[in-house]
């Protein structure tokens, strides 16, 4: 009975507080509340001779509609009073003061000021600094038809962030302006493509550029979503889809790669898939071998567009939990299947025979491999992940990964049963490498560190 005594006396002061601090109008500011005015920007203490300044302010408290006006010197005029919020002063050559005096409804009023001097002219010969902080890959790859951007940021010692800037664009100069970002959609080819990018302080001087290269060519690598995520209700889970394609392409930028959604654009075909040299095939989801996905059509009798692709030289990365049971043909795999020609399976216990395991660890044969990698518990929702055991390979095959079980942080036991492999199919340019894994569910650093070093292996 006390408790609930005691919430109900919580209830009637909770309330009471509210009534208190309720207004007819609760839109407008509280009017017990002293009206409050300070400059929400404004210049350095010391700037540029000739330099354009700027101010802004704001206010809190008051009673009713708060205006303003602002003078430059204790003798100048005040302006009009308004809303303006804000004002611009070009072209400066001696120090000054800016006041501000804000006036609300009831004729409450306050005053600020901010002072600032002004450089001897002349004086400032030391250049501005600019980087560019967002571009991408320096030296990598961009496929053409691609939107990119870059994003800059630039300081000068006098001036502080009150700089210009301009930029240069496979030839194309623009004006100087405040802008520190710009964007470019549908882009050609171009080798090199060069942006640079210069600062201008307020008494003129230049920065060096800050330049970043790359290549924009047709892509070479087409990167497949196979199967879709799904929520609770079994319906597409679209966030997840978007950050799955998300981590994907962070694992490949640098690279000049197309994109390919199973579930939105159905099944490429072989004259497409031929315009590529290389096809990243991730099967990162809970779904099986349903009709409409593309291992379910390797899986089955006939040929395929990937099988196409592979029997004109092309250069697979096939990754994901769900690749081996769905493109189950025999045990052991026979020639003709999928899975012994291309991915270089000899023999097996079966597909339904699943290792859990919580680590990939390198197998030490390629040295730019990391160490291992952990599941991400928040995204694999699950300590453990999964493979199918593979007994025996074919010739010409290079283990990556192998699996390793433990829990609790402690270092993991190797189990050396491979969970990643590279296989070299005797007599053609083909390459295949499987990750047998959610690779989804693996830290991106690792991924993208596993990829670099198959996809400089494929020769991209």
């Amino acid at each position: 009975m006390k408790k609930i005594l005691f919430v109900l006396a919580a209830g009637v002061m909770v309330g009471a507080l509210i009534i208190g601090c309720s207004t007819d109008e609760p839109w407008n500011p509280n009017p017990a509340r002293p009206l409050e005015l300070s400059f929400v920007a404004g210049p350095a203490d010391t700037v540029a001779y000739g330099s354009t300044i700027s101010f802004s302010w704001t206010s809190k408290g008051g009673s009713g509609e708060v205006q303003y006006q602002y003078r430059l010197g204790a003798s100048g005029s005040w302006s009009t009073l308004s809303n303006v919020t804000s004002v611009t002063i070009p072209d400066v050559t001696g120090g000054s003061t800016m006041y501000v005096r804000a006036e609300d409804a009831l004729a409450a009023e306050q005053e600020i000021s901010r002072a600032f001097s002004v450089a001897a002219q002349g004086s400032d010969t030391t250049p501005p600094t600019v980087s560019i902080t967002a571009s991408p890959v320096a030296g990598g790859f961009i496929a053409t038809g691609s939107n990119i951007s870059f994003t800059w940021d630039g300081n000068d010692a006098q001036d502080g962030d009150n700089v210009l800037f301009w930029y240069s664009w496979l030839g194309n100069v623009s004006d100087t302006s405040t802008a520190s970002t710009v964007s470019f959609a549908n882009i050609s080819a171009a080798d090199p493509a060069i942006c640079s990018v210069w600062a201008l302080d307020q008494s003129g001087n230049a920065s060096t550029a800050a330049t970043v290269s790359f290549v924009i060519k047709d892509a070479t690598i087409l990167y497949v979503d196979d199967y879709q995520w799904l929520d609770l209700a079994g319906n597409p889970d679209m966030p997840k889809e978007r950050d799955e394609k998300q981590f994907y392409r962070d694992a490949l930028e640098g690279y000049a790669f197309a994109e390919w959604d199973i579930a939105l654009q159905g099944m490429p075909d072989s004259a497409y898939v031929l315009n590529f040299t290389t096809i990243v095939w991730a099967s990162d989801s809970q779904i099986g071998d349903a009709a409409g996905t593309w291992w379910y059509e390797v899986g089955s009798p006939g040929e395929s567009s990937v099988h196409y692709f592979m029997e004109n030289g092309g250069h697979l990365l096939a990754t994901g939990a769900n690749i081996l049971q769905w493109i189950y043909n025999n045990n052991p795999p026979q020639p003709g299947d999928f899975e012994y020609d291309w991915f270089g399976l000899n023999d097996t216990d079966g597909w339904d025979y699943w290792d859990d395991f919580t680590w990939a660890i390198s197998a030490g044969n390629y040295p730019n491999l990391p160490d291992s990698m952990k599941i991400d518990v928040g995204k694999n929702g699950d300590q453990i992940d999964y493979a199918e055991d593979i007994f025996g390979f074919r010739d010409s095959t290079v283990i990556l990964y192998t699996k390793g079980l433990d829990i609790d942080e402690a270092e993991p036991n190797d189990y050396g049963e491979s969970v990643g492999h590279i296989y070299y199919p005797g007599g053609g340019a083909a390459i295949s490498a499987m990750i047998n894994f959610d690779t989804y569910s693996m830290p991106l650093g690792g991924i993208r560190q596993t990829f670099q070093t198959i996809l400089t292996e494929f020769g991209e």
